[in-house]
Formats: structure tokens, sequence, C-alpha cells
């Protein structure tokens, strides 16, 4: 399984790279080098380290002696520090430059791993928490470094791509991390090995990303005129009335997939009866569909030249999907409804990045997509809880919130497509 993955990984790099531009770094000794090559690589590792740690904060935060409600509340930490942070980390990258805020993110994730991992106590778990909440955001950060070096008309392709390549981290991590955890101190090997991962991560960029990606976003940042702005509060410099509808949008599908996700495990545990390896080839095949479906966004949003009619219809695939999975009367009919929430989900992150971007000023992608991703740690931060109480009072209580929310996102996406439409006529 393990080598099948990797020949594809480097499959799907060197197709990848004839679509990237290859920009020269002058420190680099290996000379000529492709950026689109090494962001993808390098989200591919981020979501490898990301998913060898997740499905194990949880038991080894009970076994420390928390409550159901308290290892809830860790696990929406996280997304609540994500909420402050992701704007930030975006508006200080459109001041210094992607390279330096990559470089410090990825050396920050892997020291809080580090800790997570040494960790004897909730205490020093929470902190660890708090530092990946402040520091992670590798994968905004990789986004924003791909357009500064993309054309309009290829960023669909290429964002597909990285979230393609990307998600294939989640094919491996699951079964890699279960396996490694039944070692002696398991459980410590696991984050050293995600901390080792960003490491890489932090060398990579610093041998092979250029210093200046984006000249017009550091001009402007750095002009005084601009010095009061950087002043002000990074939620009044957002023009609502142009990112409100997409925001909201985002916020609801986002909520929809997790409120569902967030208790997979446990939902197909008590209703199917499934063991933990089967829980696992679940989760490995919804890896292996998302990035399926990542490497074959761009040639969608090709057939659509559209990304607001392409966000409205991924959206109503979505709804169809959750509902499908809350009333699946066995496994078989829950694995074949995976399959589209997968690809509507693959579809809907390039879609509406693409959707946001577009309505950007060169000097807004950073901010805008850092906030963009806040919104997605709003959404991280509620569902553990909203979907422990549906749980608790129904087991469909999950699956038919995410539906509903599901409803609501597409009705949004259905009135900006068509405003589109009647901008074009």
């Amino acid at each position: 399984m393990m080598q099948l993955v990797l020949i594809i990984v480097r499959t799907s790099l060197e197709g990848a790279c004839m679509q990237g531009s290859a920009l020269s770094y002058p420190g680099s000794t290996m000379g000529t080098v492709s950026t689109h090559r090494i962001i993808y690589f390098m989200g591919f590792l981020d979501l490898l380290g990301v998913s060898l740690i997740l499905p194990l904060i949880l038991p080894v935060v009970n076994s420390l002696g928390a409550s159901h409600i308290t290892a809830g509340c860790i696990t929406s930490l996280y997304g609540a520090i994500q909420l402050l942070s992701s704007p930030l980390a975006g508006w200080w990258s459109d001041g210094i430059g992607r390279r330096p805020v990559l470089l410090v993110c990825t050396l920050a994730t892997a020291l809080s791993y580090v800790l997570l991992g040494a960790s004897s106590s909730l205490l020093v778990i929470v902190i660890a928490r708090v530092i990946a909440g402040v520091f992670k955001h590798s994968q905004t950060m990789c986004r924003a470094v791909l357009v500064d070096v993309t054309r309009v008309q290829d960023r669909s392709h290429v964002f597909g791509t990285f979230n393609a390549t990307s998600s294939m981290g989640f094919i491996v991590g699951p079964m890699l991390g279960g396996h490694l955890s039944e070692l002696h101190n398991g459980f410590t090997v696991v984050c050293n090995l995600a901390a080792a991962l960003f490491i890489v991560d932090f060398v990579l960029c610093w041998l092979f990303i250029p210093e200046k990606a984006n000249n017009q976003s550091r001009v402007e940042a750095k002009t005084p005129t601009n010095q009061p702005r950087q002043s002000r509060s990074l939620i009044h410099d957002i023009e609502w009335s142009i990112f409100w509808d997409v925001f909201l949008i985002r916020f609801f599908l986002s909520f929809s997939s997790l409120v569902y996700r967030s208790n997979f495990s446990l939902l197909i545990k008590e209703n199917f009866g499934a063991s933990p390896k089967v829980i696992g080839y679940l989760i490995s095949f919804q890896g292996i569909i998302s990035a399926t479906a990542g490497f074959l966004t761009g040639r969608v949003s090709k057939l659509y030249h559209n990304s607001s009619q392409e966000l409205f219809h991924s959206s109503i695939l979505l709804c169809l999907a959750l509902f499908g999975l809350t009333v699946a009367p066995s496994l078989p009919f829950l694995l074949i409804c995976l399959v589209p929430l997968c690809i509507s989900t693959a579809v809907i992150r390039v879609s509406s990045t693409a959707v946001t971007i577009g309505r950007c000023r060169p000097s807004q992608v950073g901010s805008i997509t850092g906030f963009g991703q806040s919104i997605a740690s709003v959404a991280r931060m509620v569902t553990p809880i909203v979907a422990g109480a549906a749980q608790q009072t129904s087991l469909y209580g999950p699956g038919l919130i995410g539906t509903v929310a599901a409803a609501v996102g597409a009705t949004f996406a259905g009135f900006v497509s068509r405003e589109v439409k009647l901008k074009e006529l």
C-alpha cells in the first residue's frame, strides 16, 4: 500500500510539474526548480504528518483522565485559535512575504508535535495544541504561494492538483499512525515522525521557495500610506460587501461536512458495529477518492468556465451525499455515498477558493485567503460540540444537521451563480 501511494505521488508530481512555472532560486545548488512541484510535495508531507496524529489525540486525552466534554473542548481549542491566527498569518505574509511566514509556521508546528509527543499531562497537551493553533498555517501559505506564481486561468487546475496531492497523505497517515502507536511509547514515536515531516517542509521551503513571489503585495505593504491600514483591525479591512456571500457559503459547506465527519468513527461503530480496522479502511478509501477527485477538478473547472456555477452544483451534490449517508441502511450503501461526499468537497475547496480569489486585489490575496481559512476554523471549532450533542439526541442527528447546512450553503451558492450569469448577459 505504501509503495503504491509513493508511486502515485511521484507520478502526479512529475505530471503536475509540466503545469508549473520554473523559478530559479540563487542559493540552491539544484539550479532551476519547479515551485509548483515543491509546494505539491510540501502539501503531501503536511497532511501526512497531521493525519498521523489526529486519530490518536482523543484516545490519549481520555487515557489521561479527561471526560468526553473536556476532550471535546481540547479538540475545539485548535479551531478557536485558528479563527484568530489564520487572517493574521495571511496579513503578515502580505507584508513580509510568503517564504518567511511559511518557514516560521513549519518550524513552530514541528515544535508543537515534539511537545505533544512528550506530554504526560493534559496541560502539556493543551500548550502543544495552542502552539499548533497559532502557527499551523502551512497549507494556507502554500496556497498563497501558488496564487503568486500561477496564471489566473491555471489556478483551478493547480489548486486541484495541490489538494489532491495533499489529500494523499490521509491515505497513508491513519493506518501508519495506528500501527506505530502499538509500539513502545508509540504516541511519542508518531509525534516525532510528524515533527520530522514538518522539518523536511522547513528545509524544502528554505532551499527552493523564492524570496519574492508577489512583488506587488510586498511593495504595497511597505508603502508609508499603508501604515494606518496595517494598524486597523483585519476584520474592518475586509470589504464585506464584496465577500460576505462567499464567506457565508464557505461556512455552511464546511460546517455541513465537518459536523458529519467529526464523529464518523463513532457513528460507524454504533450504527453498523464496524471494527477499528474497517473504520481505518473507510478513512483511507475517502483519502483515495479525495485525491483522485482533486486531480480531476482542473478538468471539471475547464468544462464549467464558471467557478460560481461549479460551486453551486457541487454544493447540491454534497447535500445529496450527506442525506444518503444519514439514511444509509448498510455499509455498502454508505461506501457508495462516500464517493459523492469526497468528490463534492474536493470540488468545493477549489471552486470556493477560485470565487474568493477572483474578487481579490493582488495585495489582498494572503489576508483574504487567511480569513477564508478562519471561516473553516469556526466550523471546525463548533462542530465537535454540535455533533456530540446531536448524536446524544439521535444517531441520525449529525447527518441531518449536515444535510440542512449543505442545503443552506447550496441556496446561497445558487444566488451567487445566478448573479454572475445576469452580469454576463
